[in-house]
């Protein structure tokens, strides 16, 4: 082998090497946030969330909901039937829902999860810059500058963004991106696995 090809496979191999290094940071670190996100939503500690566990997480949040509903957001990801949501549900509908490319898989619980796992200083919102830059991602900037002006009209100038608003936003990105796939228009962002969970900004190099 020439020393050209050599240095050529070399600086390939260093690419690979640091690609996966950062792919793997990535991954750690998001799974140490949905790690915070299930603790800090297992209210007794007994390594279960249900639907009293959820209800006073969402009241914290600003956004009560009714038992039916609570009962609903839980059934959808309680694989075994049992009123409650264990690690490993916790996890596996988190990643499944998170790399659903139909938009069919339930995200009312994952709507929450994605909230709290942002909400860095447990103050019960998030940063309006970070949350419009991760739904850029999942639905398109033309989309979301649309929902982000219905729901948030005047409010732009504000640094958070509460749940309820975010949820709504969510909600009605992903409707209107249904509709245009329906209607032969802009097809689905594609999303970039654990690019959303760079929780510092003194990490964003390693993106």
């Amino acid at each position: 082998m020439s020393s050209q090809k050599k240095a050529k496979l070399e600086a390939e191999q260093e690419k690979e090497r640091r690609e996966r290094e950062r792919r793997e940071f990535k991954e750690a670190q998001e799974l140490e946030a949905l790690k915070r996100a299930f603790k800090r939503m297992d209210k007794k500690g007994d390594g279960r969330i249900d639907v009293e566990e959820l209800q006073q997480e969402l009241k914290f949040l600003g956004h009560s909901v009714k038992d039916a509903e609570a009962a609903k957001i839980i059934w959808e990801v309680d694989d075994d039937a049992d009123e409650a949501v264990d690690w490993e549900e916790f996890r596996t509908f988190f990643y499944r829902v998170r790399d659903d490319a139909t938009g069919d898989e339930p995200r009312n619980l994952f709507n929450v999860v994605e909230f709290i796992m942002h909400d860095k200083n447990y103050n019960g919102s998030i940063d309006l810059d970070e949350c419009i830059a991760m739904l850029y991602q999942r639905f398109g900037k033309e989309i979301v500058d649309e929902r982000v002006r219905e729901f948030l009209g005047d409010g732009l100038d504000e640094k958070n963004i509460s749940f309820t608003k975010f949820a709504a936003i969510q909600r009605a990105s992903s409707k209107r991106r249904t509709l245009q796939k329906s209607s032969g228009g802009a097809t689905m962002v594609p999303q970039v696995k654990g690019l959303s969970y760079v929780m510092d900004p003194t990490l964003a190099h390693l993106l």
